[in-house]
Formats: C-alpha cells, structure tokens, sequence
C-alpha cells in the first residue's frame, strides 16, 4: 500500500515538521492495514505495456533495437522504440480476442486518462473501453492495437471520509511523538501512579493492540465500524464452477445529475417537467412555440432530434419528455449516457424566416434494463 490517506498540507500547524511526511505515510499505512486493506488510496500512473502474444517480437530481424523483456517468466530480447511501426497492422477489436485488449497491473482501475500508441500518439478514446475495473478492451469493429502502448490511468479504492479524518488525526499525533511533544495523545507504555503520597510506574498491557486498535478514540470509532470483525484481509469469494461476467465501467453523465434526467429501460422511460421549475410558462400564452427533444451522446458527436417525444398539458402546466429505448440505444448506444436538450422553437415576430430558439432545459439520459429501485426506510 503506497497511496496516503492524507497529505502533509492537512496536517495545519505540523506540516512544517520533518517528520510530516513520514507520519502520513505511517498513518495511511497503519489504517490500511487494520481496517482489513480495504482502502488503498488512488494513485495516477503511466505505464508501458508489451504484448506478449504478437509473434513478430520474436521474429523481428536482427537489425531492429531490443529491450530484455520479463514474459511468462522468461527474458526475452523484443523490438523497441519506432522500429515497430513496421510490425503487424491494427487488430478489429472483437472485445473477447487476447489481441485486442490489454490488462492494468493496478486494480481496481478508475479511470483511463490517455492511451498512446507505439509511435506517442494518443489513442481515440471511442477505440477502447475499460471493462471489470481491469481491462482495455477494443471496441467492437475499431481499428485498435494494443501492442507496445503506454497507458495513463488512476486505480485504487480511496478511504471514506471517517477514513481520512482518522488518517490526519494519527498522523497529528505520530509527528507530537516523534517531536517528544508531551501534548502527543498517543497511549504511552510506561504509566506513573501516585497513591497516598507514593509514586511509582507501572506496564501498561496495552490490550487495545490486539484488537488491532489505536488507543484514540475518534481513530478506533472509525476502525470499529470499518472492520467490526478484526479481519485481517478483504474477504473474497471464488467459484471455478461459474464463469464471470465482465462488467463494463461507463463514463460518468456528462451533467450533474437532476430530477429532469430521463431514464429509458427496455419499455421505454419518461420524465414530468414543470414548467415553474424550467421557466415554460410563456408556453401557456404562445401556441406559436414548437416543443423538440434533442439527444446526444456522451462525446457529443452523434446528435438527434426525437420525434413524437414531447407531450405539453396547459392545465397541469407540464411537458412529459418520453422516449423509447431502441431510439435512444440508437443516438448514444448501450453504454455511456447521453445528454438531452428540450427547445421551444418559433418564427421571430420580426422576421418569420428565422427561427427564434429557447433551451428550456439540458439533463441526462440514461439507459437500464430495468426499473431503479427505491429505498424504502421503516420507523
């Protein structure tokens, strides 16, 4: 574990101490470690990776460059630098062929930031997509070769807020420790007594680190809930009877989500604006005003109007935005969400031959298979 749980500028008043650094990095460490190494932190890396499956690596002339490679657990001489552009052509990604997808060695993967081919260019995202929080994947039918890339990307499992709390606390007080602060809160071994005018000092057995506790009490508030059973490691479940699905990690929705997104299942999806929350109103004196749902996809580079979508009720004072969901699939496809724009439209009043234009709003859209679940809370 080498990502921090907090940073040396959150430390306030101790950030200035030579042990600053090093009291973080033991915090993080210690944390991580008795909260059962659930939380690794996030870390952004770029990394280089070599096909291990191109036969030309281990046909390439003996006038190319090498570099001692480590594959299978064997040192091969491969072919580096631009030299390979002269290797092979681009691959059809197929999203299953072990040619056209390349596995991170960080886990779990975040986000994928850059891609860059064999020659430094950037690779068009649209070529691959991330897939088990582990894996590029080539996108079905894009000319895609991941053979000799460099790939930025940001993996880990950052702590929860409790988490990094406790984090800057214990490293407050390791820098107080190490400094010889008396204000240092940390248990100490060595405890002085006086009774009836006699002092002497006792051991203290210090029961709380067996139960993988720190002694501060806002510190093992969070340690008690994050690992209320003391586990050593996260618990994991394997079955070689079932095989595993690959599950795919869709971009994030273009804009902060709303209760004006809409949500399209297999049966289609609908969402109810009012026309108060979206300034309509002037829809209610204007029949002239022409209603149009407009739907992008995540890049915006596919952009269609949706006919038969719009639906404008003068007595609710309502516009119900519908759609069905092969339309949708069709404009952003089946995986990221896709942005949704409703505009009133009419001629100008001085000149007809113009379009006058009103963005009432702009949400998400966003495809499921089925209907979200509401929490339901009891008394």
């Amino acid at each position: 574990m080498s990502n921090l749980w907090t940073t040396v500028e959150s430390l306030g008043d101790y950030a200035e101490s030579d042990y600053a650094y090093d009291a973080c990095k033991t915090a993080s460490y210690l944390l991580w470690a008795m909260s059962g190494r659930k939380y690794s932190g996030i870390t952004t890396v770029t990394e280089r990776y070599v096909s291990q499956f191109d036969p030309y690596f281990r046909t390439a002339g003996s006038g190319y460059k090498y570099l001692p490679t480590l594959i299978e657990g064997n040192v091969q001489n491969l072919p580096v630098g631009r030299d390979l552009r002269v290797y092979g052509n681009d691959y059809l990604g197929d999203g299953t062929s072990s040619r056209s997808r390349v596995r991170l060695r960080g886990r779990k993967v975040i986000k994928i930031h850059t891609v860059r081919d064999r020659d430094g260019n950037v690779v068009d995202p649209k070529k691959y997509y991330l897939a088990d929080h582990s894996t590029i994947y080539g996108a079905p039918n894009a000319n895609w070769n991941p053979f000799n890339v460099e790939v930025t990307y940001t993996y880990g499992t950052p702590p929860p807020s409790a988490g990094r709390a406790a984090a800057k606390l214990l490293a407050t007080e390791l820098v107080k420790m190490y400094e010889g602060d008396d204000t240092c809160a940390l248990p100490q071994r060595v405890t002085s007594i006086s009774r009836q005018g006699v002092s002497y000092t006792i051991l203290d057995n210090q029961d709380f680190l067996e139960n993988m506790r720190t002694g501060i009490y806002a510190v093992d508030m969070f340690l008690k809930t994050a690992n209320p059973d003391k586990a050593r490691a996260r618990a994991r479940v394997f079955s070689p009877d079932t095989n595993r699905a690959r599950r795919i990690s869709a971009k994030s929705p273009a804009i902060p989500l709303s209760s004006f997104d809409l949500y399209v299942t297999t049966d289609g999806g609908a969402v109810l604006l009012y026309l108060d929350e979206i300034g309509g109103e002037f829809l209610l004196s204007d029949t002239s005003w022409v209603l149009s749902l407009v739907v992008s996809d995540w890049a915006n580079e596919k952009t269609q109007t949706v006919a038969n979508s719009t639906v404008l009720d003068t007595v609710d004072q309502t516009i119900r935005v519908s759609a069905n969901y092969s339309d949708i699939v069709s404009i952003i496809g089946s995986r990221d969400p896709g942005v949704m724009d409703l505009f009133a439209t009419r001629p100008a009043l001085g000149n007809p031959s113009i379009d006058e234009v009103i963005n009432l709003v702009s949400s998400n859209v966003i495809l499921q298979l089925g209907e979200r679940v509401l929490p339901i809370y009891t008394a």
